[in-house]
């Protein structure tokens, strides 16, 4: 079965499967299933975890060729020409106490002129500025709930389902709609990190279970694992449909 074939069929495994989880979460909100647990640290256990699963996303955005190599076995997508675009004066990388931090990844072509911005001659990546921003009110929002009581008496329901909206809307503008407003594409993947504090606040508040609140983390991961590859796959998509000749085509 050719390669490309296969990481179709794989997209629309993942697809299905995040489509099915969000029908599984729905159900367990309007039917909690009684399994409450005595665990005096279920909320502070599963704040600290989520919280460390957002730090390590906020970091990773920085770092986007070391994370993709994990799902590219073609360094020539990775590199996106970098160095071609610094050279033309565009800084898409800035170096802080000797680390390299890159903020722009993206080819400066008609296909992704959507998927970045500037400041000054620096460029960012509209998505993963998206989404360090979005960890960023999530981590605030984890602390305030598992560890100050926040959100307490607040509507679980209400949290769960918008929670899955902001999830699902970022997942499914790689599959059948390509969004070009950059504040739409920056609001998109800011609600699919807050989203998942959302639905595990709901969660929490309707169930009270620390397994099944480590049971949505690990859900949080793959639903982040299938974005990137969701995201991989549209990025692919663009250079194949595009008419220029450049050397990513090559």
């Amino acid at each position: 079965m050719p390669r490309k074939q296969t990481g179709k069929r794989l997209l629309y495994f993942l697809i299905i499967v995040s489509l099915f989880s969000f029908f599984l979460i729905t159900l367990v909100a309007f039917f909690p299933p009684e399994i409450q647990d005595n665990f005096r640290w279920r909320k502070q256990s599963t704040g600290s975890l989520f919280i460390l699963i957002c730090l390590l996303g906020m970091i990773s955005v920085f770092f986007p060729r070391q994370c993709s190599m994990i799902f590219h076995d073609d360094e020539k997508i990775t590199s996106s020409g970098v160095s071609d675009h610094e050279k033309e004066g565009f800084q898409r990388s800035s170096k802080i106490l000797g680390v390299v931090l890159t903020h722009g990844h993206h080819p400066e072509c008609q296909g992704f002129y959507h998927h970045e911005f500037r400041l000054g001659k620096k460029t960012f990546c509209i998505a993963c500025m998206g989404l360090f921003f979005g960890a960023v009110l999530a981590i605030f929002g984890a602390f305030s709930y598992f560890f100050f009581e926040w959100l307490v008496g607040t509507d679980g329901l209400f949290l769960i389902v918008f929670g899955i909206t902001g999830v699902a809307l970022c997942l499914l503008q790689y599959t059948f709609f390509d969004v070009h407003s950059r504040l739409i594409r920056f609001s998109l993947n800011t609600l699919f990190v807050f989203g998942m504090l959302l639905i595990i606040a709901g969660i929490d508040c309707i169930v009270q279970s620390s397994s099944l609140n480590f049971f949505l983390v690990g859900l949080f991961v793959f639903w982040l694992l299938t974005r990137i590859l969701l995201s991989k796959n549209k990025h692919e998509e663009v250079c194949q449909t595009c008419k220029l000749d450049c050397k990513l085509k090559k």
